[in-house]
């Protein structure tokens, strides 16, 4: 049992509990970051990443209120293909019916709440684990065993909620309050800049599955910036793509960071023009900072692309609690190079190179979770090479402090 102590104490678990600052200090921190739109170039305060409280608040104004990015269509190509993702504790499934549609629905069978699916895979129909209960591939309900005497029991009226859903250039987005504005209309400036990647007909060759990871996900959102190539990634970006020559564009629901290459380090492909290092045949038709750079998307909150001439990562996170992720990774390539004769020792080199990479942000992105506990622990000044993290926490803070909010 912890001591008495004065007010204004706190004991390092009580901090990392996110139990030492009322969620109302922090939103009216956040209030000031939204109305100013981090013009002093600041991060969040730190009681932000750890508080429990205000992820209850991002779980209802963020995740279920907004689009977050599941999946790719390719993963559910066929009719029974299913995959299963959480939304901020909500189980959600994507399903290719008999007739192709893809659908995305609850993951909770309607009976006791036992959870339908789990992972991925094909099947005829639905059936909960728990009574059996089955369901058609459109959600329906199917068959209930031994529920003919229950009083006005109606099968015929009882269905796997519909979760709403929409595809962006193959990338399967679900919005679980169904409240949202439209996805496509949000991302109107950004096609020209990914247009000629073709990026609608590229498919998923191996996914990674991260696991969970002991940080917050707005952690892993302020790690998008490439500023942390000069010392986390010094031996595997930095040396090709040097922080200082970044440059960043920021809308309302999406950023992009252009990094080009150092001019020594291009490779010189069968149209003679100069392009990233890669493993495969580039995509034609790109623009010459496309050929000679990598490209990094983010649409907000949970979805990052990285793209280079000749393939794709495609990043999605899911807070699991504050303080806490699930990270999946989809290594992505254009139709052609599945055809290429080093299809399968390309696909290792990418995932062994994004493993390489990886390992580097676990060790930083573990240890700043660890850090912003700290009593000496303040909102920090950003470089001008973190423009990614200055909008990035107008854009947490924005939507956190709309009129009416608070919580204790």
């Amino acid at each position: 049992m912890l001591a008495k102590m004065r007010p204004g104490i706190r004991t390092t678990i009580e901090h990392r509990r996110g139990l030492s600052v009322n969620v109302n200090v922090i939103l009216d921190q956040l209030r000031h970051i939204a109305a100013t739109k981090n013009s002093g170039w600041r991060t969040l305060p730190p009681a932000a990443y750890s508080s429990e409280a205000l992820y209850e608040l991002e779980k209802s104004k963020i995740f279920k209120s907004g689009w977050v990015c599941v999946a790719r269509e390719d993963q559910v190509p066929t009719a029974g293909d299913y995959l299963t993702v959480e939304v901020a504790g909500e189980p959600v499934m994507l399903v290719r019916d008999h007739d192709g549609e893809l659908r995305a629905l609850s993951n909770v069978c309607r009976h006791r709440w036992m959870r339908l699916c789990e992972d991925s895979g094909n099947t005829e129909r639905l059936v909960c684990p728990y009574h059996a209960w089955t369901y058609r591939l459109d959600g329906s309900l199917q068959g209930a065993p031994e529920m003919s005497k229950t009083p006005g029991f109606d099968a015929s009226q009882i269905a796997l909620p519909r979760i709403r859903h929409e595809v962006w250039r193959g990338f399967v987005y679900v919005n679980i309050d169904g409240a949202a504005a439209d996805l496509k209309p949000q991302l109107t400036d950004l096609e020209p800049m990914v247009e000629s990647y073709g990026v609608d007909d590229w498919r998923v060759a191996h996914t990674v599955d991260c696991g969970e990871y002991p940080w917050d996900w707005k952690v892993m959102q302020d790690n998008g910036e490439c500023y942390h190539h000069i010392g986390a990634h010094a031996e595997t970006f930095e040396r090709n793509y040097p922080a200082r020559q970044i440059y960043t564009e920021c809308s309302e629901a999406w950023l992009t960071t252009v990094s080009p290459c150092r001019k020594e380090s291009l490779r010189t492909g069968d149209d003679g023009h100069g392009y990233a290092p890669g493993e495969f045949e580039p995509v034609d038709g790109l623009a010459e900072w496309q050929r000679e750079s990598f490209f990094l998307i983010y649409v907000l909150p949970n979805f990052f692309i990285y793209l280079q001439p000749d393939y794709g990562l495609n990043m999605r996170v899911f807070p699991v609690s504050a303080g806490r992720i699930r990270m999946l990774v989809d290594v992505m390539l254009p139709p052609k190079n599945f055809e290429a004769p080093n299809f399968e020792s390309g696909v290792k080199n990418i995932v062994d190179f994004f493993k390489r990479f990886n390992d580097e942000d676990v060790f930083v992105n573990s240890r700043v979770q660890t850090g912003l506990c700290s009593e000496f622990a303040t909102p920090a000044p950003l470089s001008h090479l973190e423009e990614h993290n200055m909008h990035v926490a107008w854009w947490i803070a924005s939507r956190l402090t709309t009129d009416g909010e608070s919580a204790s």
